[in-house]
């Protein structure tokens, strides 16, 4: 094990849990600093350092620690974020208390939410947001949008950031939606009239042969649920290609009146005209024959 560690350095509280978890680390692997710099790119002394509470460790060298340790990078980082959000924000407090993103009403408080967001994911510098994006975000709108020299961001810069910044799913369309919001907020409501109609356009491009057959056929299940009659078997003699007789089993289904075809159109969301509903009601259902 070498010599005995040093005492750790007075630090803030979140620091001090991440040092006394990577010294944990370190006790349990058995190892000496030495030995952990030999797995790692990392030198002895920077890992001693890292473990001492004198400063804030960069998080490539806290996974570096945890790795040689055998421990959990996902832990690891997690209790790295903890403590560098709250250096950061112990040296640069926010002017006010962020909102949660699903309370979130103008693009003053999202601003507030994408500093806090940047923070809380480890103040990853521009130009890693810039590489973790993919090229969706360029470095100096990332920096304009962070200091408030850009007040209002795109849509699509926001989507890119918050996936820059590690959220996925849910989470991510919960800022796409805030973003909806301020917009909303800031056009008096037509951006969302704007896309409700956008909406509806779409929707109704989608009329086709294919949508009243499907139509139909729901309505016949719909009918056949309510207890009608499926339809009768039929027997048909026929003679093969081989000049044999058989009997050819067929089953053959009423007509089925489509009552509620107009309640259906507007569940699928699909504006029908007159002329459309007229073809979906000549539609006939197709009979199943088969030879037996």
């Amino acid at each position: 094990m070498g010599r005995r560690e040093n005492p750790i350095t007075p630090c803030d509280r979140r620091l001090e849990v991440l040092v006394r978890w990577l010294r944990e680390q370190r006790t349990a692997a058995g190892l000496n600093y030495t030995q952990m710099g030999r797995r790692t790119d990392c030198s002895a002394d920077t890992l001693r350092r890292a473990a001492s509470g004198r400063c804030m460790p960069r998080r490539q060298v806290v996974l570096a620690y945890a790795q040689a340790c055998g421990a959990r990078a996902s832990e690891a980082e997690r209790l790295w974020r903890h403590a560098r959000y709250q250096q950061v924000q112990e040296a640069q407090p926010l002017v006010e208390q962020p909102k949660h993103i699903a309370y979130v009403r103008d693009f003053a408080e999202l601003h507030l939410a994408l500093v806090d967001l940047h923070r809380k994911s480890g103040s990853r510098s521009c130009r890693e947001l810039e590489e973790r994006s993919d090229g969706m975000l360029s470095r100096s709108t990332v920096w304009r949008v962070l200091n408030e020299q850009t007040r209002r961001p795109t849509r699509q810069f926001v989507l890119a950031f918050a996936e820059a910044c590690g959220l996925r799913g849910i989470a991510l369309q919960e800022w796409a939606q805030a973003w909806d919001r301020a917009e909303d907020r800031r056009t008096g409501g037509a951006s969302r009239r704007r896309r409700d109609a956008d909406h509806l356009d779409t929707l109704t491009r989608i009329r086709s042969t294919h949508v009243l057959r499907e139509l139909v056929k729901l309505s016949q299940e719909i009918t056949a649920d309510s207890g009608r009659p499926r339809g009768k078997m039929l027997l048909d003699r026929a003679r093969t290609s081989g000049g044999r007789d058989v009997w050819r089993k067929a089953i053959e289904q009423p007509e089925v009146p489509l009552p509620r075809l107009d309640e259906l159109a507007a569940r699928q969301r699909t504006a029908l005209s007159a002329e459309e509903l007229a073809r979906a009601r000549t539609l006939r259902p197709r009979r199943d024959a088969s030879v037996a």
